[in-house]
């Protein structure tokens, strides 16, 4: 009998502290926190805080107890023998490096200049004036002591073009083509003109109409063969000036002086 009850008082005992519970209220500042995850990772067990930040979870002496929520600091607890006994307060932080994270934003980059787009843009825009006032974009030749008609005339017998000849896929470079590359791009320039070829301004369109004469080919004025439309207008700039610098010596007068 004494043998039973002694089981029996044991087994209430172990029953009892089997079924302990720890208690408590979360707070995050002085604010109630709803929604925290309150786990006991050593029975394995878990809830969440009521909308008051109340909780209540089985627990034992020594438990580990984990509250966690977004945007807070994560606590681990050991549970100990007040924190069965009576209702305890969890304190949580506000995780500011993660809130930092959630809140910044990358400003917007600006668009950086492209080069190539904005004079495949001005070409455009160069080749329809072109059509609609080819005009415009002929040479005006004025005199000034050179008979540059005659000098064009010069030029062209230099250079006869063979009628049996096909055209590349990308052309010729003819005269308006030469034109709208020194009066768009970014590299064949006036200064281009003037430093690196010797062109002086009175003989720029004459010089065009000697470089489309010659039919270089229309690759050449694509980005990556540019070194080669380089060394071909050095070469013709070259024969040009010296075909000037002749001619002036020759002396040559206008039509219709003696």
């Amino acid at each position: 009998m004494i043998k039973n009850l002694i089981f029996l008082v044991t087994f209430l005992i172990f029953a009892a502290a089997k079924a302990q519970n720890t208690s408590g209220k979360v707070y995050a500042g002085d604010k109630r926190v709803p929604g925290v995850l309150v786990e006991n990772r050593t029975q394995k067990k878990s809830t969440v805080t009521t909308d008051a930040g109340d909780f209540s979870i089985a627990a034992r002496l020594n438990d580990s107890l984990v509250f966690s929520a977004p945007f807070m600091e994560t606590q681990v607890f050991i549970v100990e023998q007040e924190k069965l006994e009576q209702r305890w307060v969890v304190a949580l932080n506000e995780n500011l490096n993660e809130l930092d994270e959630v809140r910044l934003t990358e400003a917007p980059k600006p668009k950086e200049f492209n080069q190539e787009e904005y004079t495949a843009k001005v070409n455009d825009l160069v080749k329809r004036d072109y059509q609609l006032n080819p005009q415009a974009y002929r040479p005006q030749y004025t005199s000034q002591g050179i008979d540059f008609i005659m000098l064009a005339k010069r030029f062209a017998s230099l250079f006869k073009k063979d009628p049996s000849k096909k055209e590349k896929d990308y052309g010729v470079i003819s005269y308006e083509r030469i034109q709208q590359l020194f009066a768009t791009d970014a590299y064949f320039d006036q200064k281009f003109l003037r430093e690196q070829l010797k062109i002086e301004a009175e003989y720029q369109n004459l010089f065009f109409e000697y470089v489309g004469a010659v039919n270089l080919d229309g690759i050449l004025l694509e980005t990556e063969h540019q070194l080669d439309l380089l060394k071909e207008l050095l070469a013709l700039s070259e024969s040009f000036n010296a075909e000037i610098k002749k001619f002036k010596q020759e002396g040559l007068a206008k039509p219709g002086s003696n």
